[in-house]
């Protein structure tokens, strides 16, 4: 009897083992809706699933909501008017962001994960571009915060706080280099 009992307990524990990445994934998915920061899931992810699964579940469940995203916007025009409004307000009208910076910038939390997506949209010439450019985006993102998930006990905020200033000087450092001129500028140095 004793046996049965325990073959009975594993076949629980490995319906588990399918159910709980599918659960995960569908929080991902569904992490928009209920404003979930990606930081947070991709930690659990770690601490759940480990690094490797952890990392794997958290870029399947990013590109499935980024394409969900994709296809959301295609279909409501208001949409795309209202992300391009919120860009315009957070970004500025004249910033255009190359894939290393959104890849630096996802890496924020504070950053708002689709408002990115919409950056790779609006450079994007095609899906397949959308997908390339948001998988090598979303790749440093899974593994630097699952990493964190995993090692969340033995890190401190005299850690982390370094690590986000070098983030962010990173960002400065590959922006795109612009020089913008006003008309009236531009104008008044020909004039003289």
């Amino acid at each position: 009897m004793m046996p049965i009992e325990m073959l009975s307990q594993i076949k629980v524990m490995e319906s588990y083992v399918f159910v709980a990445p599918v659960l995960f994934i569908m929080v991902h998915i569904l992490r928009p809706l209920f404003f979930i920061p990606v930081l947070l899931l991709c930690v659990t992810g770690g601490v759940v699933f480990g690094l490797l699964a952890g990392t794997v579940y958290s870029i399947i469940g990013l590109m499935i909501s980024s394409i969900l995203f994709y296809l959301i916007i295609h279909l409501l025009p208001a949409l795309e008017k209202r992300c391009k409004r919120l860009e315009e307000k957070l970004l500025g009208n004249e910033l255009s962001l190359n894939t290393i910076q959104i890849m630096l910038l996802r890496m924020l939390p504070f950053i708002h994960f689709h408002l990115l997506s919409f950056c790779i949209y609006k450079k994007s010439v095609s899906f397949t571009s959308y997908l390339r450019t948001t998988f090598l985006t979303v790749i440093p993102v899974a593994c630097f915060y699952t990493t964190l998930g995993k090692t969340i006990q033995e890190i401190s905020i005299s850690y982390a706080l370094p690590l986000v200033v070098m983030i962010l000087i990173l960002a400065y450092f590959v922006r795109r280099k612009q020089v913008i001129i006003k008309w009236q500028t531009f104008f008044q140095q020909n004039a003289a």
